[in-house]
């Protein structure tokens, strides 16, 4: 439709708004929510405001009385809303959340945290051109799924051990970082590398785990992280740590290299280090957290883009002359 322009306009919206219901509905199907996306604004408002009649609900929400009319029969017969004596005025009746309507919209409200955090990246538009700013939103909200997205920052996250049938993953979410961070330093050594995790990880003795999300749509692999023992005896060296872009900041980087600590103390191992870059603000401000000292370099990484080297002591870890917290 893009190539009419503005002729198409109204039918672009709809099929945006459309896409967006059904996404949302997922969502709800997903998370046991016992309610229809297309319910939400009247729920919500009645959530907020308490008691209003039909021609009250119509007004606030700037809809047509008889399309609000026909949503609160549903909602009703669904037991979601119930008719109540207006308590200013015993001639009327309103309309008011029942109690199976409060208990879902206190389910919607985390789902709708995460959705905000999703939706304003989606909406996150350069061009000042609306036709151009139009079709960039429906590369990212037509392209990308809404409820998958929103669904990974929802629930428990798990650390396994990395299976053959998460090698895509694993490749797919490590590409993806070095593509937004380091695009012009991209070797041929990081393509093998994480084509075959196996070969050149495993085989040399590293262990890699990520983090996983199980739902209803099935399991997301949301991080990865790679422990490679070192030659020299009781130092292990950290590889891979990546986090999707949509879920970071929910703490999955923190449970990854907590994971690994806990793995490289069980074996017997004194330090840890990793190779990173300065320009990894968020990254280096998690290693600091962790209790990882930076130090200088031994020798010039093999990495281009690796400026700065970090050690973490687990033997004081051990006798508690550290906390992270």
């Amino acid at each position: 439709m893009e190539q009419f322009g503005v002729l198409t306009l109204g039918s672009r919206l709809k099929r945006l708004s459309d896409y967006l219901f059904a996404q949302v509905q997922a969502i709800y199907l997903d998370c046991d929510v016992p309610i229809s996306s297309t319910y939400f604004p009247i729920l919500r408002l009645l959530q907020n405001i308490g008691g209003l009649s039909v021609v009250e609900i119509a007004e606030r929400l700037n809809l047509s009385h008889p399309a609000v009319s026909k949503q609160i029969t549903k909602m009703v017969k669904e037991g979601l809303l119930e008719k109540v004596l207006d308590e200013q005025d015993h001639r009327r009746s309103v309309l008011r959340l029942s109690t199976v309507g409060s208990s879902a919209m206190k389910q919607v409200d985390p789902i709708l945290v995460e959705m905000k955090t999703v939706l304003e990246d989606m909406v996150t538009l350069e061009s000042t051109d609306f036709m151009a700013a139009l079709s960039a939103l429906e590369k990212k909200v037509l392209d990308e799924s809404l409820a998958e997205k929103v669904l990974d920052r929802l629930g428990a996250i798990s650390i396994v051990p990395l299976e053959a049938f998460h090698h895509k993953a694993f490749y797919d979410l490590n590409m993806a970082w070095l593509k937004e961070f380091f695009p012009a330093q991209i070797t041929e050594y990081d393509i093998a590398l994480l084509e075959n995790p196996q070969q050149y990880l495993l085989d040399k003795g590293a262990s890699i785990w990520v983090a996983t999300r199980n739902r209803k749509l099935g399991e997301s692999i949301l991080g990865t992280i790679v422990f490679m023992p070192s030659a020299t005896e009781g130092v292990g060296e950290i590889l891979k740590l990546s986090v999707a872009k949509h879920c970071q900041g929910k703490g999955i980087g923190q449970k990854l290299l907590s994971h690994l600590t806990d793995f490289a103390q069980s074996k017997g191992f004194s330090k840890l280090t990793l190779e990173t870059a300065s320009s990894l603000l968020a990254a280096n401000a998690l290693y600091k957290k962790n209790g990882f000292v930076e130090k200088t370099m031994a020798q010039a990484s093999y990495y281009e883009r690796a400026d700065t080297y970090f050690e973490k002591s687990l033997e004081m870890e051990k006798t508690g002359e550290f906390n992270a917290q």
